[in-house]
């Protein structure tokens, strides 16, 4: 049998950690514990393979599916509405700022367009003599 390698159980274990949905410290202890589990079922085993392991805990799929499972609903669905509100609100945050920039550049055109009709009357007016008000 073939002995399972270190880059083995970390494709495995990122795998997990892309299928696991949940808050980074939940996913991070939920991680943890099953590293030390799987350490432990590999000393207790020293001849297993990546698919005694997988028998054992299961695919990331189906660990990521009892994890779901196990949570709180509730506490993932408030996560979730959480990632929506604030994207949300960085989306509205962009549009307001983009809406400013808009509007201070008409107005810098508008500035720029004005001051260049005045300095028109004033040329004309000292080349006709009059006034410069």
């Amino acid at each position: 049998m073939n002995k399972i390698t270190d880059r083995e159980l970390k494709e495995y274990y990122s795998r997990i950690n892309a299928a696991v949905l949940c808050d980074r410290r939940q996913k991070k202890e939920f991680l943890y514990q099953l590293k030390e589990n799987v350490q432990e079922f590999i000393s207790d085993t020293p001849d297993a393979t990546m698919e005694d392991i997988e028998k054992a805990f299961g695919t990331p799929e189906s660990i990521s599916g009892s994890f779901i499972e196990n949570t709180d609903s509730l506490k993932i669905r408030k996560q979730v509405q959480l990632k929506k509100a604030l994207i949300i609100s960085v989306v509205i945050a962009l549009i307001i700022y983009a809406l400013f920039v808009v509007i201070s550049l008409i107005d810098v055109h508008i500035e720029a367009h004005g001051y260049f009709e005045e300095g028109l009357l004033a040329i004309s007016n000292i080349i006709k003599g009059g006034d410069t008000v």
